[in-house]
Formats: C-alpha cells, structure tokens, sequence
C-alpha cells in the first residue's frame, strides 16, 4: 500500500493563535484553488480524527493519515507545478507571515526527508481571516508567494501557485485552519478532538456552498486516464503526467487508469474497444486487501494498434457496482 506519510505540518508559520470566530464564519469559505475540480485538481487528503495511532478522516473513512492536520489539494504532476495553479486566498483577511525560497522537489527517500527537517511547511503564509479564523498555506511553489506580511486579502486574491516544497510526497497545497488556536476541520466545522462522524451535516461547513461543490467535484477517485503504446510507470506520471497517446507504429495498444483513495475491496477494471467495435481487451483487477492513497493500473495487450478510434472505459468497481467511470478515446491515424 502506498501511503503519503508525509510528517505533519510543523507550525513554523505560526504564532499565536485566532481569536473568537464570528457567528458568520460558518459556510464562508471560497474555492480554494483555480483548476477544473475533478480533472486538474483532486482532493487527496483530509484531516485525521483519530486520537490514536489509527487514522481517520472527518466521515470515518481512509482518506487521511496519522497526525495529518489539514486538506490537501494536489495537481496531477510536477508538470503542473511548472506550468502553474493559482492558490486562493478562502476568504478577506491580512497576511500575518509568509516564506518563500525552498526547493520544489517530491519526497523519495530518507535523505529527502532530513533536508527538509524544520521547514516541513516548505513555502507558505498565514492570513488571519475576518472571520477570526487563521489559513495556513503549505508546499507552495518556489516564488510564487504573491503576498506580504500586512497585505489585506479579498477572497478570490491570488496567494501563490501549488508547489512541492518541504515535506511533499506529490505536489499538492496543505491547508490546515485554526479557531483561537485549535485546528478545526472545514468540511464539519469540528475541531479534531471531537471524532469522525459518518454523517455530514452541511450546515455547519465552513465552506461556502459554491466552494462544498468544488470540492465534491474534486473528491474523485479516478485522477486520469489514457490510451498508450506502452504501460506508464507511477514515478512517471507523478513527475510529468500522462504519457504520450496510442499512435500509429506502437508496439503496444495499453490502456491505464490513475487512482485516488481507493478502499479495501475495490476493484478496477479497464476495457479497451477496438475501432471495429470488438472489445479489444478486458483487465479487472484483484480485489484491494487494504486501501490505497494513490495507485496506477493497466491493461491491454502486446499488439500494435490499427488505424481508427480506439475506445477507453475505466471503471472503479465498489460492492459489486460502478463507483466510478471515466471514458476516453484516440483516433489512431493510418
């Protein structure tokens, strides 16, 4: 299983803590990030609720891990982080402090970890929201950080761009927010002392209504898909996105799916239709003995591909049914 065990955020940023949150700061919170939620940006992570060793996110669920204190919000590659998503301020506010200078580069061994010891947050600032909370923004891009200590913020304000400084296992922006310095979740509106809880209440999110449907849209489990002429590696995909599309004088006709927060018990499964119509292959996999934070599967078979439209399906099998489809096509020129 892959686990993204990043350390958690070091408060490095901060001082003192929020004090005493208005009666409106409840579902005021604005999009976090501009990007097509769902398609360029994802929901990877969300606060741990469990006290203990174990882990928990705010719903009971697996999309968390021990220690974690915030939301992450990641791009697909470092190739986004070279070609740039804007991170939003959530709401008014003025900026309290701010870093910037570190390296962008992904976790992958224990070296990588000790050079950033200290200064896990990597890039990043702290606004003091008029609602009284404080945002703390982590990982952002190298110079990128837009704002100053003293600047006032709408909401919507450009911050900075999402990186992969500090401690980042995949480039992503880790959003952690205090009340009268105590880490509260905003999707419950709960600090995380209090327990998941299966249920959601809408009511007491912190986000406003148009920002609870972004984040809907980029809770999804299935980050991309393709039709290649050979199978990507995950390292690969995670350094500069999807591979190259099937084309004519490929050895190979593969099609792969890129998977987020998979449970225990998940299945995928990957069907390729050829140009005439026939399923050219079928690959369902094995079910998960545990859940995953991040995965990649593929299927195909060791043939080149003949001019015409190939067809993808990709599906994320839950209990038997379909919890999640993407589709896709490549006209293979003759």
């Amino acid at each position: 299983m892959m686990r993204f065990r990043t350390a958690a955020i070091a408060c490095l940023l901060l001082g003192g803590g929020a004090s005493g949150a208005t009666a409106q700061e409840a579902g005021q919170l604005g999009i976090p990030l501009d990007c097509d939620a769902g398609r360029d940006c994802f929901v990877q992570q969300y606060p741990d609720f469990d006290p203990g060793p174990g882990a928990a996110d705010p719903f009971c669920g697996t999309k968390t891990y021990d220690g974690h204190d915030g939301t992450d919000i990641r791009v697909l590659s470092m190739a986004d982080v070279t070609r740039g998503v804007k991170v939003l301020a959530l709401g008014e506010g003025r900026v309290l402090r701010a870093r910037d200078g570190l390296a962008d580069r992904l976790l992958k061994t224990p070296d990588d970890r000790a050079a950033v010891a200290g200064r896990e947050c990597g890039n990043g600032l702290v606004i003091a929201l008029s609602s009284g909370l404080e945002a703390q923004y982590c990982h952002l891009k190298r110079g990128s950080i837009a704002v100053r200590s003293g600047d006032v913020l709408q909401q919507g304000d450009t911050v900075g761009l999402v990186g992969a400084s500090g401690a980042a296992a995949f480039p992503h922006v880790h959003i952690t927010l205090r009340k009268a310095g105590t880490v509260v979740d905003p999707a419950t509106g709960r600090s995380l002392s209090t327990g998941c809880t299966p249920t959601t209440d809408q009511a007491a999110s912190l986000w406003s209504a148009e920002a609870r449907q972004w984040l809907a849209d980029a809770d999804a489990p299935i980050l991309a898909i393709g039709l290649a002429g050979a199978p990507p590696s995950y390292d690969d995909l995670v350094e500069s996105g999807p591979p190259p599309e099937l084309k004519a004088g490929d050895g190979a006709t593969v099609g792969w799916g890129w998977f987020a927060n998979l449970q225990a018990g998940d299945q995928t499964r990957i069907v390729i239709t050829a140009p005439d119509g026939r399923v050219f292959s079928d690959t369902t996999s094995e079910q998960l003995p545990r859940s995953k934070a991040a995965s990649m599967q593929f299927g195909g078979r060791s043939r080149a591909p003949v001019s015409g439209v190939y067809r993808l399906r990709v599906e994320v099998l839950r209990d038997g049914e379909v919890a999640a489809a993407r589709d896709a096509s490549v006209d293979v020129g003759g």
